[in-house]
């Protein structure tokens, strides 16, 4: 009887989705499997921006000042924002040689070079996301990549979720239980999930980067969501009679 309890609380678990199947292991005597999952949602404080300045000539020396001064501009421009040296990376170089096809002589011919420089913004007065985006365009950058929103507290927040998992774990284990009229013992194993990263997604209410009564400009045009940090735990506990 003790087995065929065992088999019903472990089919129904995975059916119901509520169990990842995890490389671990799994008692003789009755138990169950269950997953615990949390969340804590957080306005991100910090951002990371990352542009670049492409520039094109048949000189490659001539595309690459072109571009370092756009570069020193951008970063003199962000230093005079109060942006300290430390949260700005601009080290990349690219240089790229460009060809164009030729119908008359069927073949690829030199069409100068490109130079590219690349820089990378942490930005930790997130309330200035858009006025410093805007001033970076101005000064000269032409490719505007993903832009990356974090917490400073991320260790902090991520403990929260884990101890939500945790008693979300212990909780699914006494309520399924008690369905089938047998109680929880000694947790047997434990396999807490590590990979759970913050990772930015909008929540349904959203936080304005401007006061709502200002006239529509750059900064209604941007908007800061919540971001999700989540943990889960796979946990296998005994049962008693």
């Amino acid at each position: 009887m003790k087995q065929l309890l065992s088999v019903l609380l472990t089919s129904s678990l995975a059916l119901g989705g509520t169990f990842a199947v995890q490389a671990q292991s799994i008692p003789d005597e009755p138990h169950l499997q269950v997953r615990g999952v949390g969340e804590v949602w957080a306005t991100p404080d910090k951002v990371t921006i990352n542009l670049s300045v492409n520039e094109q000539s048949m000189d490659v020396l001539e595309a690459k000042s072109a571009a370092d001064r756009k570069l020193a501009k951008m970063i003199m421009a962000l230093k005079e924002q109060g942006i300290e040296s430390k949260d700005i990376h601009a080290s990349q170089l690219g240089i790229h040689s460009k060809t164009r096809y030729n119908r008359d002589t069927q073949t690829n011919e030199f069409d100068g070079y490109e130079v590219s420089r690349n820089v990378s913004v942490i930005l930790r007065q997130i309330d200035n996301y858009a006025s410093v985006l805007q001033l970076l365009v101005q000064q000269g950058a032409n490719q505007v990549g993903q832009s990356h929103f974090g917490l400073s507290n991320y260790d902090q927040l991520h403990e929260q979720a884990q101890q939500q998992a945790f008693s979300d774990a212990k909780q699914k284990a006494k309520t399924y239980a008690e369905g089938f009229d047998t109680k929880v013992g000694k947790v047997y194993s434990i396999n807490v999930m590590s990979n759970d990263r913050p990772i930015p997604y909008p929540r349904a209410e959203m936080k304005m980067m401007a006061v709502a009564d200002a006239a529509p400009g750059v900064e209604q045009a941007y908007n800061v969501g919540e971001i999700k940090v989540s943990a889960s735990v796979n946990a296998v506990f005994l049962l008693d009679n």
